[in-house]
């Protein structure tokens, strides 16, 4: 069977910092990045970071550097990428300010929308997802939306209209899709369409799985991460929900103990095509990045590296590119980290 993807090769390599959250459009890249002495492993596989960091057109940027508390580094949120090679991103100086901004090829941000919170009241970054020509945001519990060039925000779902906290935005041609914790304890998969209607498209109970990360398809179809605890140890799922609410499995990561870390696994989308990281091996002892086309049934293993050797971030499309890095470890210390990239087969 012919591969999804093509023979990957390295962006960029650096052994000062560590790498999270790469992403990618028309060519172009964005990561977030925490210097060697404040990262962790647990940083690799986050979605925030210290240093936003732009590669266009052969030079390397930094958009977004500020000294953070070791450990937490929560000053700028994944970059996401958006129309014309340009990226969004979102960034919180808590207790003073906070943005939602975009930033071009050529390395100019521009602030699609400032914080209207009470400054005391900023402690991280907002959660973000694009559309074709719009930057969409979470902000004192509702969504928002703005055109990506700035102007005038809107809220586009009340916080009242969420479902309850929400824990993680999508968007696409089909509309937004959204993951949220209820008060009760329960989680939902909640989608407003590309008309304007709102709806729950999976739930789980309190006590049940916890359903989380999605991501939205052209045709509607919603991809998540379903996550449950059976005998002490965290099964981790990832399913494809139907515009009706069908839901099916598309794979599923080893069974892995319950005392370990517990990453957010973040699936990408990309026409039929879904990639994923999930874990592998005995006690999920290997991270692995595999692609799969939900509509011919194909899937490929794109690449896989010992946990106690390295680490793998969630993987990215874009520009007809899958983006994901990878980080060599000596014991728990950094060795390198890599931005690395492979075609996306037709």
């Amino acid at each position: 069977m012919a591969a999804l993807v093509a023979t990957p090769v390295a962006q960029y390599t650096t052994t000062a910092s560590w790498i999270a959250a790469p992403a990618i459009g028309k060519g172009d890249l964005a990561w977030l990045e925490v210097a060697r002495s404040d990262g962790s492993t647990r940083t690799v596989a986050a979605f925030r970071g210290d240093r936003l960091v732009l590669r266009a057109a052969g030079a390397t940027r930094t958009i977004v550097h500020e000294d953070c508390d070791p450990g937490d580094c929560d000053i700028v949120r994944a970059p996401v990428a958006g129309a014309d090679g340009a990226f969004a991103y979102s960034v919180a100086f808590p207790g003073t300010a906070g943005y939602v901004a975009s930033v071009s090829r050529a390395g100019a941000s521009n602030v699609v929308a400032e914080d209207v919170t009470d400054p005391e009241l900023i402690r991280e970054p907002h959660l973000l997802a694009t559309t074709a020509a719009a930057v969409v945001w979470v902000e004192d519990g509702s969504i928002r939306i703005a055109p990506a060039v700035g102007g005038t925000a809107a809220i586009l779902v009340a916080a009242e209209a969420t479902g309850g906290e929400v824990t993680a935005i999508s968007a696409g041609p089909a509309g937004i899709a959204w993951s949220v914790r209820r008060p009760d304890g329960g989680s939902a998969i909640v989608v407003r369409a590309i008309t304007g209607e709102v709806a729950v498209r999976a739930e789980e109970p309190a006590g049940g799985a916890q359903l989380a990360q999605p991501a939205l398809m052209d045709d509607g179809t919603v991809v998540a991460v379903s996550r449950r605890v059976v005998r002490g140890r965290y099964a981790v799922e990832l399913v494809a929900i139907g515009v009706d609410g069908t839901r099916r499995a598309i794979a599923a990561s080893t069974p892995f103990r319950r005392g370990g870390p517990l990453e957010a696994m973040r699936p990408s989308v990309t026409g039929t095509r879904v990639a994923a990281r999930l874990r592998e091996g005995r006690g999920g002892s290997r991270d692995a990045i595999w692609v799969f086309d939900l509509a011919s049934g194909a899937k490929q293993r794109v690449t896989a590296v010992a946990r106690s050797r390295g680490r793998l971030s969630d993987p990215s499309f874009g520009g007809r590119r899958l983006v994901w890095a990878k980080t060599e470890l000596r014991g728990s210390r950094l060795v390198r980290a890599r931005v690395l990239s492979a075609a996306v087969r037709r």
